[in-house]
């Protein structure tokens, strides 16, 4: 897509814990059209967050955004303050998953939210979460943006082809629904331009 639209740019969730130095190091050639988020810590299961409290949300924000400068531009941090929850699961119960009784979540189902608002993260986040939400925090509700599309870099392995949702899946399916003059922004910088559309 880079080579067919010269201005396209991309925001990449991406697992800090499973990203290696090389990884980091190529991608930092790409700065100026590849921006990276955090997608959880290790992302062991789609319900990595539900072991998580205060602090060691604060704990994982922390490394992560430590991992990256010596490696990029300086001008930039190497990961945005931008969050998504393996599998969506930031906080248990709406999005029909309860927690174990011995999960850190139980104890304050607004753990993550709140660790995440205090570092001045933004958190893309289904709507089903909105009654667990802190005041304060920063949304990307991608139910309430029917223009973002969660997709994965790859194929996922499936029969059903709707659920391969990779970039070739994305472009049989959805199109390219752009040009050669069509300008494109990170998620970091649309929501400076006020492009997303508050949560309902």
């Amino acid at each position: 897509w880079k080579a067919k639209y010269p201005k396209f740019k991309i925001t990449l969730y991406t697992i800090p814990n499973r990203t290696s130095l090389k990884l980091l190091q190529l991608l930092a050639n790409f700065n100026d059209w590849i921006e990276l988020a955090i997608h959880g810590w290790d992302h062991e299961s789609n319900f990595e967050c539900y072991g998580w409290d205060y602090d060691r949300t604060k704990m994982f924000m922390e490394r992560t955004l430590s991992m990256g400068p010596k490696y990029f531009n300086p001008d930039r941090e190497f990961f945005t303050k931008n969050f998504k929850a393996p599998g969506w699961c930031i906080t248990p119960d709406y999005n029909g998953y309860p927690a174990g009784e011995n999960d850190p979540i139980k104890k304050d189902p607004q753990a993550v939210y709140k660790a995440l608002t205090d570092m001045d993260f933004m958190i893309c986040d289904r709507h089903y979460n909105a009654p667990a939400r802190p005041e304060n925090a920063r949304i990307i509700c991608i139910d309430c943006n029917p223009d973002i599309i969660h997709f994965h870099t790859w194929n996922v392995p499936s029969s059903d082809p709707n659920q391969r949702n990779g970039f070739q899946d994305v472009e049989e399916r959805f199109g390219v629904p752009w040009d050669g003059d069509t300008e494109f922004y990170f998620m970091s910088e649309a929501w400076e331009k006020g492009l997303f559309k508050p949560c309902q």
